[in-house]
């Protein structure tokens, strides 16, 4: 990362930063994507920090891929595993990657949940799913 001089640029690399350190400590996010109604749909997910951005792996036909086609804002919130939240709520804005991205994003997932990623990895593949990879840049406005 580079240092800028430009306080501008200094502060959205803070509120960045200051935000995926919460995020940071969560074992489990709540990923709220938007219906074209408006209404959000939150869904607790494992997930991984890649430098400044999130990496969620997701299945290829799961509802969330098609909402974020339409509307890529997302909010997040750390969450239990049942997906209650238990911190503040961040916004941003999601990108679904292309299966290039799938194995080192599995790798480093698999890193930080050393039993629940393979495992649910495992069990996705034993059911016929393919991975998606979503990207998430936090938006240091919010």
């Amino acid at each position: 990362m580079t240092v800028s001089t430009d306080p501008i640029q200094a502060s959205i690399a803070s509120a960045v930063t200051t935000a995926s350190v919460d995020l940071a400590d969560a074992r489990f996010i709540a990923l709220a994507t938007f219906r074209r109604t408006g209404e959000a749909v939150e869904t607790p997910v494992l997930f991984v920090q890649d430098g400044e951005r999130l990496l969620v792996r997701t299945a290829h036909d799961a509802g969330k891929l098609k909402r974020l086609r339409n509307d890529p804002t997302v909010a997040l919130a750390p969450c239990d595993q049942r997906g209650r939240p238990v911190g503040a709520v961040v916004h941003g804005r999601a990108r679904i990657l292309g299966p290039e991205a799938v194995g080192p994003a599995l790798h480093l997932l698999h890193g930080k949940y050393r039993i629940a990623g393979p495992l649910f990895t495992t069990v996705r593949h034993l059911r016929g799913k393919g991975d998606v990879i979503i990207e998430i840049e936090l938006d240091p406005a919010a």
